[in-house]
């Protein structure tokens, strides 16, 4: 079965350049992701925290959104490096990540009515929280960015 994002790593000449001169860094895995995480979003001009998104942009969806999104939904154990590719995968081709399932995730089949995702942190450090859960507004949560299903 083909991996899309082994062929967008193969493919794309510059992706490919600048994912091994990260890698020849020497640094860990963590603060390759963290790297990654700027210069992706340089590379493909893509938003990198949500006060990026154009205003006009009403579905804009920052890096920082979509990588802690991921990065909830996958085994935390996985390489960190992985969730900002698939992040960076995600917004250069058109796709998100779908709240519904991130809601599943987090309340099974307990969802409260009208449930917020909130994101707080910075760059690669996102953090999805509930609001309700936690009982605070997002704002107290600290959050960057809140998102609910439509």
């Amino acid at each position: 079965m083909e991996n899309p994002l082994i062929d967008w790593i193969n493919n794309d000449k510059k992706l490919n350049a600048l994912l091994i001169e990260i890698e020849s860094t020497g640094k860990n895995s963590i603060e390759q992701a963290e790297i990654g995480f700027d210069k992706l979003a340089e590379l493909y001009k893509i938003p990198k925290m949500p006060n990026d998104v154009p205003d006009d942009d009403e579905n804009g969806v920052s890096l920082f959104e979509e990588h802690a999104l991921i990065k909830f939904l996958e085994d935390e154990k996985a390489d960190p490096r992985g969730f900002v590719l698939s992040a960076t995968y995600h917004l250069v081709n058109g796709f998100r990540v779908d709240l519904n399932e991130v809601i599943k995730k987090e309340f099974g089949n307990n969802i409260p009515e009208n449930c917020k995702i909130g994101i707080k942190g910075n760059g690669f450090n996102g953090e999805v929280v509930f609001p309700q859960k936690e009982k605070k507004s997002w704002i107290e949560l600290g959050c960057k960015i809140m998102r609910q299903p439509i």
